[in-house]
């Protein structure tokens, strides 16, 4: 009988203690738009950014990127197989339009999802 305790015991400790994380592998996406702001030259224009960069980090432990993207014709991305957890979305908007040189900072969108459930984060504002 211990014989039979002790086998379930470390079976169901096993089964338990596997915990999926944030990331690749599930049927969860996310989804958004990347509004653009352009203020260079003359003429200035909104727009939605095509071929604009997207990352994402999974879960919350840390500031490197896991996976990153590039928007469709119309602005949009969806980053799809996620599993359920918590997400960072972001990407880079111009930090002050009237300086010319390379001055960038990050936009974030927060998002949690659950099982088989399509996030969306809306719209990210950004200039250019």
């Amino acid at each position: 009988m211990k014989k039979y305790f002790f086998i379930f015991s470390t079976i169901a400790l096993i089964l338990f203690s596997c915990s999926k994380e944030e990331g690749e592998g599930g049927r969860s996406s996310i989804s958004g738009t990347i509004h653009m702001t352009d203020n260079t030259g003359n003429i200035t224009g909104e727009y939605n950014a095509p071929d604009y960069d997207v990352y994402i980090i999974y879960g919350d432990k840390d500031d490197v990127y896991d996976d990153d993207m590039k928007t469709n014709f119309d602005g949009t991305f969806q980053f799809k197989n996620l599993r359920e957890g918590s997400y960072r979305i972001y990407t880079y908007t111009k930090a002050d339009p009237t300086i010319t040189t390379p001055n960038v900072s990050p936009v974030f969108k927060a998002l949690d999802i659950g099982k088989n459930e399509d996030g969306n984060v809306g719209t990210i504002e950004v200039t250019k």
